[in-house]
């Protein structure tokens, strides 16, 4: 069977989707029967996408016809099918980015990382949010699986959509390999960061609830005077106005940092000189962050809410992310008590160390196998 990956969300600086595409191609092999490759548009051969595709050994096929915005714009009414864009056709293809275009042949598996467009629409760019009301439900009906990241989200879509169980497969999403930290002394002068400080990574928007953080850390430094700053490390977001006029708004703005994006040795560098990683996130399919700092050592103090707990089980401390006053008792209970914070740091290695990609890969892998062993896909 040949298995065919939707890999552009690998291009251009990636976010969780990109990361959880690039992390499983690059460890799916051929083997028992499945041929893998990877398909992607470049228009014209117009950009150079082997930077964004080191690792992954798969043969990638381009679609040079047309640009991929264009394709996603015109898919509904033009007649074009999604196989003839790529040489020699696919028996299975895999979707990361939720929507499975129209006239997709063979067999369909696609990705559904969270329900945020029906828990939090309002949080969602425009854009993106009519997409994916438009396009999940014909998505869903088309797809022989749907793949989530977690048992949370499976819930969610039996709960949510009426997906039935033995349709859903969760294949879990992991931390990166630690790459070599970035000088935390160059990073220090590149962002004004001076130790100590609480860091955070992700995206600026109101989801990852930074609004409550930012309150919380006036708290602290209100009734326990901390010295730390407080470091927000991501690209901008939609809707982050009211974010960054919180932060301005404090009597300690001066110790509030937004970093923008960050490289992952960057990220990696962060991490490891925290005082503590505070992720207060109103709702998330997995919730990559969390791990990614407990693989670096850092203690985690982040939100209950969720998928979280799944994630971070017993290696965080958790709070209540709709009271800043808890999420300030949260990272206090850490700061002002060290074998507290050495335990999460313990506890967190043990348990980033449960999700790997490469367990990941075989886990989409035997997604695959099912399918193969299926009988034919005859649907157009």
């Amino acid at each position: 069977m040949k298995v065919a990956l939707e890999l552009q969300p690998c291009c251009g600086d990636r976010s969780g989707v990109g990361t959880y595409a690039y992390e499983l191609a690059r460890r799916l092999t051929d083997r028992d029967g499945l041929e893998f490759c990877g398909d992607l548009f470049n228009f014209c051969g117009r950009n150079d996408v082997s930077r964004y595709l080191r690792g992954i050994h798969m043969p990638i096929r381009e679609s040079r016809l047309l640009p991929y915005g264009i394709y996603r714009r015109i898919w509904d009414a033009a007649p074009i099918p999604y196989g003839s864009l790529f040489p020699g056709g696919a028996d299975l293809t895999v979707f990361f980015n939720y929507i499975v275009p129209p006239r997709v042949a063979g067999k369909v598996v696609t990705t559904i990382y969270d329900l945020t467009y029906l828990r939090f629409p309002e949080t969602m760019q425009p854009g993106n949010l009519r997409r994916i009301r438009k396009g999940i439900g014909r998505s869903i009906r088309r797809s022989d699986r749907i793949v989530t990241i977690s048992e949370f989200s499976k819930r969610e879509l039996m709960e949510l959509l009426d997906v039935p169980e033995e349709k859903i497969r969760v294949v879990y999403t992991a931390p990166s390999s630690p790459e070599e930290p970035a000088d935390f002394q160059m990073c220090q002068e590149k962002f004004r960061i001076r130790r100590p400080y609480l860091s955070y990574v992700g995206t600026i928007e109101p989801r990852k609830n930074l609004e409550r953080l930012l309150l919380a850390f006036e708290l602290l430094k209100r009734e326990h005077h901390v010295p730390h700053q407080l470091v927000l490390a991501g690209g901008k977001g939609w809707r982050d106005e009211g974010i960054y006029r919180t932060a301005a708004g404090l009597s300690c703005a001066r110790d509030v940092v937004f970093t923008g994006y960050v490289t992952q040795a960057e990220k990696s560098a962060l991490y490891r000189n925290a005082d503590a990683f505070v992720f207060p996130s109103l709702y998330e399919g997995f919730g990559m962050p969390p791990l990614e700092a407990m693989a670096q050592g850092c203690p985690v103090v982040c939100s209950g809410a969720a998928s979280l707990p799944e994630v971070a089980g017993d290696a965080a401390e958790l709070v209540d992310p709709l009271e800043a006053e808890d999420i300030a008792r949260g990272i206090w209970r850490v700061l002002s008590d060290s074998g507290r914070a050495a335990g999460l740091v313990e506890r967190g290695r043990r348990q980033a160390k449960r999700f790997t990609w490469d367990a990941s890969a075989q886990a989409l892998a035997r997604v695959c196998q099912e399918l193969s062993e299926g009988p034919p896909c005859t649907r157009p």
